[in-house]
């Protein structure tokens, strides 16, 4: 029966956590995971198909699964901490860029607030 197909799979996920991470997970905290990795998964599938078909189309595209993904987990807007991290990764042309970046945006604040 489709409806119970297993989108994520157990050996899958100790795999990835063991390559990845380097650490073992109990059989518990797996199956825990894949459970609602499948439910997650199900239900995002189930919107975008939804939307999908509201404009007539049968292929399932970035256009549905966006704003799937989006009802489903919310946005996930980075905390300053896990900002700065990101922002670590980047080279320093990157860097200069962005900085040009931020203060053109509070020049252009505080020409807001003087008006």
């Amino acid at each position: 029966m489709p409806e119970e197909m297993d989108l994520v799979k157990t050996n899958t996920l100790k795999r990835y956590i063991w390559d990845v991470k380097k650490l073992r997970v109990s059989s518990t905290s797996v199956e825990d995971l894949r459970i609602k990795g499948n439910n997650i998964l199900k239900d995002i599938i189930a919107i975008a198909s939804d939307l999908a078909r509201k404009e007539k189309r049968d292929t399932i595209m970035p256009r549905d699964t966006d704003p799937a993904i989006e009802k489903i987990l919310g946005n996930q807007d980075l905390k300053a901490n896990d900002l700065f991290e990101e922002m670590k990764k980047l080279n320093p042309i990157e860097l200069g860029e962005l900085s040009k970046m931020i203060s053109s945006y509070i020049s252009a604040e505080k020409e807001k607030k003087v008006e």
